[in-house]
């Protein structure tokens, strides 16, 4: 390992790392516009400058091989002299619209310029103006604002391996844009967006929506497959305004599927099940006496603690069980490896573990309706856009009595004796089983849409009224007897995987690109 020497401290840096790799990790704050842990250095913007032992001129670090003995000065005169001509260049056509700019809050450029300028210009000549257009169907640019720093065009080549960016134009016309009749949108396009230091790219579906200073934000995992990438939720106002990927090494690297962002309009839209009908007394009532006649459906986009209950009661009622799961589209993977999958739901691996083995589908409980043997019908859905069977709506019409729990209104819903509206993932507390068998835990960005109920508390209710529970307990309890020897704690924030080697709490490695490859 390597020893060098960051403004007289000793550190050890790995054999082959680019020096700003390694102050980055150790803490030293270097600023920098181009470098992204998650692509290849470019080396293009120059804002990382830092003096080395081993050159005679100031060097950019995210280019410069870390080497044994060699010293590095982050600060001092001639650094900072360099930074803010480096950043002078940089804002000399660069519009003054951080009023009306959606990276306002969240841009380098303004916090390096809080850092390094005066707020004085010296240019006195006319500004070159770029204009602003869409470069596909969820991202627009504001060409005045861009930096060339190329962050977005070394993604679409390396990293998605569509390249439809490219940096057009020369000198200080230079400016990102779509190769022409080719435009951007490859299924994780928005990634570009996140990776801007700038207001140059803009998520279209994001654009005037909040000032990221009055928003909340959360963390928690996406439901949109069984990927479970790991994500920020920025809500305000009640409603969600945006959702963008958190880094995991373990599970997603830096990025996420546009689909995955996109894809939660019902949890506030006019589909959303909010009427309730009957009581939680109503469905004990009916189930006590159909023992042994039971049918109850699942799906595998509930909750540990959710399945863990539904077992409960299902073992209490011999209750026959099918599980309602979502396959769509062919398995799609990038050049750098981060993978699509076709189970739209983000916890068969957890549905498995609490019901032991592979799931049965729904055909074994319509044929125990036709046949007779089932004249009691519980149906708790947690995918929204998965579509009822004609031979499932025909089974349901069979039965006595038919309770639905859901999140979205349906015809399904429509005939049955008892509604639950359920709250949304977003809306509640659990954890998920991701296809690798990583357990991470989901977290409330919204409280429960009105008229709504999170299903782990109904069902616990349920149960007690059946005598099959004593009592009701916190998610994280009902999480704890599902999973003996895991807490929430354990668990943390970037999940635990049963004896994998790495530590839950551990941040990743923050290599260089390409991440989230497996």
């Amino acid at each position: 390992m390597p020893k060098i020497k960051v403004n007289g401290n000793e550190i050890e840096a790995a054999p082959g790392q680019k020096l700003l790799q390694v102050l980055v990790d150790h803490k030293v704050v270097v600023p920098y516009y181009c470098w992204h842990p998650g692509l290849q250095p470019h080396g293009n913007c120059r804002m990382c400058l830092v003096k080395v032992s081993n050159s005679r001129k100031l060097e950019v670090s995210c280019m410069w091989p870390v080497a044994e003995g060699m010293e590095v000065w982050t600060e001092g005169p001639e650094v900072d002299a360099a930074r803010k001509g480096v950043l002078e260049y940089m804002l000399i056509n660069h519009p003054l619209d951080c009023p009306v700019c959606d990276k306002a809050g969240e841009c380098m450029l303004q916090d390096h310029t809080f850092n390094y300028r005066k707020g004085l210009s010296r240019f006195k000549e006319d500004k070159v103006l770029k204009g602003t257009w869409d470069l596909g169907p969820n991202v627009r640019i504001w060409g005045n604002r861009c930096i060339s720093c190329t962050r977005c065009v070394r993604f679409c080549d390396d990293v998605v391996g569509t390249g439809e960016l490219s940096i057009s134009n020369r000198g200080d016309h230079s400016v990102a844009d779509v190769h022409p009749d080719v435009p951007l949108d490859n299924p994780m396009s928005l990634n570009v967006v996140d990776i801007c230091p700038v207001g140059a790219l803009i998520d279209k579906n994001f654009m005037y929506q909040a000032r990221v200073w009055f928003a909340d934000r959360k963390e928690s995992v996406c439901g949109g497959c069984s990927r479970g990438c790991n994500i920020t939720v920025t809500t305000h106002k009640g409603a969600i305004k945006r959702i963008q990927p958190r880094h995991n090494e373990a599970v997603n690297g830096y990025w996420m599927c546009d689909a995955g962002r996109l894809g939660n309009e019902w949890v506030d839209g006019p589909t959303r099940l909010r009427a309730r009908r009957g009581t939680v007394g109503d469905i004990a009532a009916a189930l006590r006496g159909a023992k042994g006649r039971v049918g109850i459906l699942a799906s595998t986009a509930a909750t540990v603690e959710e399945l863990f209950l539904l077992r409960q009661l299902a073992d209490a009622m011999g209750a026959q069980v099918g599980f309602l799961t979502l396959e769509q589209g062919e398995r799609w993977v990038s050049k750098s490896g981060f993978a699509i999958e076709t189970d739209k739901t983000p916890n068969r691996k957890g549905a498995e573990q609490r019901f032991g083995g592979p799931l049965p589908g729904v055909e074994g409980v319509i044929s125990a309706i036709q046949q007779g043997s089932v004249s009691h019908l519980l149906v708790v859905n947690a995918i929204p856009n998965l579509g009822w069977s004609a031979e499932l709506l025909a089974a349901a019409k069979k039965v006595s009595w038919l309770g639905v729990a859901d999140v979205v209104d349906s015809a399904l819903s429509a005939a049955a004796k008892v509604v639950v509206p359920s709250a949304a993932w977003v809306e509640k507390e659990g954890t998920w089983i991701n296809r690798d068998g990583r357990v991470q835990r989901i977290r409330a960005a919204l409280p429960p849409a009105e008229g709504t109920t999170p299903d782990t508390v109904w069902l616990q209710e349920v149960l007690v009224a059946l005598g099959a529970r004593p009592s009701t307990i916190s998610v994280e309890g009902v999480f704890r007897q599902a999973m003996p020897g895991l807490d929430y704690r354990k668990v943390g924030e970037l999940g635990h995987h049963p004896g994998a080697a790495e530590d839950s709490s551990a941040g990743g490695t923050g290599a260089v690109a390409p991440a989230g490859a497996k």
